[in-house]
């Protein structure tokens, strides 16, 4: 199998001299099997032998490779003297290791639980909030590495846990970052406390023992852009091509919809009603709303299902444009915004993906829509979260503000 992937002697015995070398060629066999482009297959399979030469030197068995190791190896990249490894993109060294881990696990070759060191509080706490709470996936993700470094540091009976250490850890995370990354800090940190407290495991005035990061409702102006260079955005992508085409489709969704990129990845073709003209939109904590499907961007969904989109196995509407076909991630959706707003020259600190959902509530607004309206556009569930686009609104603003007062000084 590894004839398959060059025909060049030097690279073979490489290949084949790594202490993963016995793995090397299943693991290619694999990546046949799924469809990954040539480029794609050697690189990773590269990835995999280098991986190899460094656990070698680092003195590190095969049955300890997990997200740890893994990260190890990735950290070393930028200072690496392994010999005979290649020089590999840091994105593809990245992605190969991962996909010989995942393959490793799938043969049983390591455990499947291998490297699995997220203490078991921590996993109890996001099938709490799962359950409870509704929280996807996505954003638990980004809360279980706080709460696990919590419990590292407090331990793991939470009969132990007092005011000062809980005051210590968020004042010690907030040094270290901005104020909205501390708020989420504190956000996380209530909500494991409110988890133990609910459960019986601490006493429920230890929340109040979270100390609270200075901020103003509503102070930040939302990041919009004009209607112009919404339009910009739209029309830089080339409908010529497949990716364009699909980028497009995503790009109109968000601006006309001002649906989440994540809620654009997660649309399946199920989720389209052309009978009625609308699309089943999923939002954060699973809250379902069926939305108008205007014409344009219809036609634009339409014209990428039909002449552009890969034969996937799956029902997510938007995927890869290479094989192996799978849906798309919410950052890559992200990333195609961001592509285009390079190409139409839309400046601007924050060019995002969320600036399009802004831009739709902040124009509407301008042109006469009420705040009622773009909330339930929006989908928001509360009508305070809307307010924040009264901000923008200058015209009505001007109307209510107050003479600046003057002194005559005699």
């Amino acid at each position: 199998m590894l004839e398959r992937l060059t025909t060049k002697k030097h690279t073979l015995a490489r290949l084949r001299a790594s202490v993963n070398g016995e793995h090397l060629k299943d693991f290619a066999a694999s990546l046949f099997a799924a469809a990954y482009s040539r480029r794609s297959r050697i690189r990773y399979v590269n990835a995999a032998a280098h991986l190899g030469i460094w656990r070698k030197r680092a003195g590190i068995a095969l049955e300890q490779i997990d997200e740890v190791v893994v990260q190890r190896f990735l950290d070393h990249l930028p200072r690496c003297r392994c010999q005979q490894s290649t020089c590999d993109q840091e994105r593809d060294s990245r992605t190969g290791v991962n996909q010989f881990l995942k393959y490793l696990r799938q043969r049983g070759i390591i455990s499947a639980n291998a490297g699995a060191r997220q203490p078991a509080i921590v996993d109890e706490f996001c099938a709490w909030m799962r359950s409870y709470r509704g929280l996807a996936d996505s954003t638990l993700r980004l809360y279980a590495p706080l709460v696990a470094e919590f419990v590292e540091r407090e331990g793991e009976r939470p009969e132990d846990y007092d005011a000062s250490g809980v005051r210590a850890f968020v004042l010690r995370r907030a040094r270290l970052h901005g104020s909205d990354r501390a708020r989420c800090v504190v956000t996380v940190l209530r909500m494991f406390l409110k988890f133990l407290s609910t459960t019986g495991r601490c006493p429920p005035a230890l929340i109040g023992a979270v100390p609270t990061v200075a901020s103003w409702r509503l102070a930040q102006l939302p990041r919009y852009t004009s209607a112009a260079n919404v339009e910009r955005v739209i029309n830089a992508c080339d409908v010529a091509i497949s990716k364009g085409a699909r980028d497009r489709a995503m790009i109109l969704l968000m601006a006309r919809l001002g649906l989440r990129s994540g809620e654009v990845a997660a649309l399946r073709l199920e989720d389209l009603d052309w009978n009625h003209g609308r699309v089943l939109v999923v939002g954060k904590g699973g809250v379902e709303a069926w939305l108008p499907l205007p014409q344009e961007v219809g036609d634009a969904v339409l014209k990428y299902i039909e002449r552009h989109r890969p034969p996937a196995p799956h029902e997510y509407i938007f995927i890869r444009m290479v094989p192996p076909w799978r849906r798309l991630h919410t950052t890559t959706v992200g990333d195609a915004v961001v592509e285009a707003m390079q190409r139409a020259g839309v400046e601007g600190r924050f060019r995002r993906a969320h600036m399009l959902r802004h831009s739709l509530a902040t124009n509407l607004l301008r042109d006469g829509a009420s705040l009622d309206q773009i909330g339930a556009l929006l989908r928001h569930q509360s009508t305070t979260t809307t307010q924040i686009y009264a901000k923008v609104d200058l015209t009505s603003l001007r109307r209510v503000a107050q003479p600046w007062p003057t002194v005559e000084v005699s």
